[in-house]
């Protein structure tokens, strides 16, 4: 017995040197900026949002901005989400039916009352089993 308890702790030992030897000699490194011709820091992100839902309403505010309401896409008696958009953009919703991929810009372009805004940069239709 005294032979299993003491293989036990060599075993676990012989462990825990390993594990430190490979942290102290380990050169692992986070995420870094990649560089660019002016030599300044720069964050590389994607601007833009996509989102896939059903357009349940919408309305248009001062004749300037779009306010929709969406059902997102395999969820939507879980919640919908409002999106206020620049512009009359009803024109792009056009002759689209059902489930559409829109893409729009993350940051704001104006406030409306306090809420931003974004540019709506395209809508897309989806083809769905059900439109077949």
């Amino acid at each position: 017995m005294k032979k299993v308890v003491v293989a036990l702790m060599a075993l676990a030992l012989t462990f825990l040197v390993i594990v430190a030897v490979l942290i102290a000699t380990g050169h692992a490194s986070t995420t870094k900026q990649r560089p660019n011709t002016l030599g300044a820091p720069s964050q590389i992100y994607n601007s833009y949002m996509y989102l896939i839902a059903l357009p349940l309403d919408g309305q248009i505010l001062e004749g300037k901005y779009t306010n929709i309401r969406f059902a997102p896409y395999a969820a939507p008696d879980l919640f919908d989400e409002s999106i206020l958009f620049c512009g009359d953009v009803t024109g792009m919703f056009n002759g689209k039916k059902g489930v559409v991929a829109i893409t729009y810009r993350i940051q704001a372009s104006r406030l409306y009352q306090g809420v931003a805004c974004h540019e709506l940069l395209s809508v897309f239709e989806i083809p769905t089993k059900e439109g077949k």
